[in-house]
């Protein structure tokens, strides 16, 4: 996979081109289409962050299993599985009649990342051991590229079209990145299982235990995982809701694909810039201001009925991220020790999906039973008290050492 070309283009540049598609794909359908087309079919306005919600549960019970398996069977095999649902997920939605059926299309595409996202990244880091930051970092952007343009192409085909000219576009563009990812060559690196074979189902299950209990034990982690935790519940909650509540204020929807978008670029844009400036200033001061930063916009957002001050919005909560996410799993790197750095961390990422699935279903809940500013305000104080357990416990980890 290292070093030769297939058919002009190197098979890294392919493999940053099919992450780039599939993630195209499987944003575009996240949002805003999947919460518009939620309440198209009628679903209880309280269950509509579940559906939305319901890829990243996927994600959470299946992404340990996939890399294990990825062991078991070469990373190409597993890879290619995922990539198979990026290109068929969209067309399920086609055939959705009501929404109890769109949450089990939802709990399906959910294998997507949850399959393919693991081996690629373990491919990468396996095949470019002296550059493994830098590939990382570049196939990370290629990702990232499609995590902003998705919702964005997202709102314009939808404003164009409909919601099944929507979906098509999606399930063209998850098809080609199957296509780009039949060009990933069958080689050494890709087909090939690991040493151990069987032996690494184990392993991989023993380090998720090993991660458990670092994170269980280890005060501090468990106060840099509840941060990361709860900032995902309000990301989560955004994605379900905001195209909802911008749809109620009459905000067009091409605009609404711009909302996720800016939040989008200002985070990805922002994070290695405000990770390096985590290492010169330290954690907790990046911590706390992009966490305060995501409260005082959660607030403000149902306050607002202008397209224009609610894309500052958006941006400001996306710098939020930029400047909390790096700098928590920079602290994580900091906390574990060097031989359970990666079930820790496993575990930690597995956390923030955890908050990342629970924001939507709880904010369902609350926003019918109290509306838009009252559950907001409610996410924001979620944050603030956390945010306060985070900073007491480290002063108290700073005064014992």
């Amino acid at each position: 996979m290292g070093g030769r070309a297939s058919h002009r283009l190197s098979p890294f540049v392919v493999l940053c081109g099919v992450g780039f598609l599939g993630r195209l794909s499987y944003e575009m359908a996240r949002t805003p289409l999947t919460p518009l087309y939620a309440r198209h079919l009628g679903a209880p306005e309280q269950l509509i962050g579940l559906i939305v919600a319901a890829v990243t549960i996927t994600g959470i019970v299946v992404k340990l299993p996939s890399g294990a398996l990825s062991d078991l069977f070469g990373f190409r095999r597993v890879m290619l599985a995922g990539a198979l649902v990026k290109a068929s997920g969209p067309f399920l939605y086609l055939a959705v009649l009501s929404w109890p059926q769109l949450l089990a299309g939802r709990f399906y595409h959910g294998l997507a990342t949850a399959l393919y996202a693991p081996p690629t990244s373990a491919l990468v880091a396996k095949v470019y051991p002296k550059e493994r930051g830098n590939r990382l970092g570049l196939y990370s952007a290629s990702e990232n590229a499609g995590v902003v343009l998705g919702p964005v192409i997202g709102g314009v085909v939808l404003a164009a079209a409909n919601f099944s000219i929507a979906f098509i576009v999606s399930g063209v563009i998850g098809i080609l990145a199957l296509l780009a990812m039949l060009r990933i060559p069958r080689d050494r690196h890709t087909t090939v299982a690991a040493t151990g074979d069987r032996r690494k189902l184990g392993d991989a299950l023993r380090g998720l235990v090993t991660g458990v209990r670092e994170i269980i034990s280890d005060p501090a982690i468990r106060l840099v995982s509840l941060v990361e935790g709860m900032l995902w519940m309000g990301i989560g909650s955004l994605q379900a809701y905001l195209p909802l509540y911008a749809a109620s204020i009459h905000i067009a929807v091409w605009q609404i694909g711009l909302l996720a978008g800016g939040q989008g670029v200002a985070s990805i844009v922002s994070r290695p810039f405000l990770g390096k400036r985590s290492d010169r200033l330290g954690r907790r001061p990046l911590i706390v201001g992009g966490a305060v930063l995501c409260i005082v916009t959660l607030i403000a957002i149902p306050y607002t009925g202008n397209f224009a001050l609610l894309l500052g919005l958006s941006v400001i909560f996306g710098l939020g991220t930029g400047m909390v996410t790096p700098s928590t799993t920079a602290m994580i790197g900091d906390l574990v020790t060097a031989g359970n750095y990666g079930s820790a961390m496993g575990v930690f990422g597995s956390l923030w999906d955890t908050g990342h699935a629970a924001g939507p279903v709880i904010f369902g809940f609350l926003v019918v039973a109290l509306g838009y500013r009252t559950s907001w305000l409610l996410m924001a104080l979620v944050m603030v008290v956390a945010l306060l357990i985070f900073l007491v416990g480290m002063r108290k980890r700073s005064v014992a050492a």
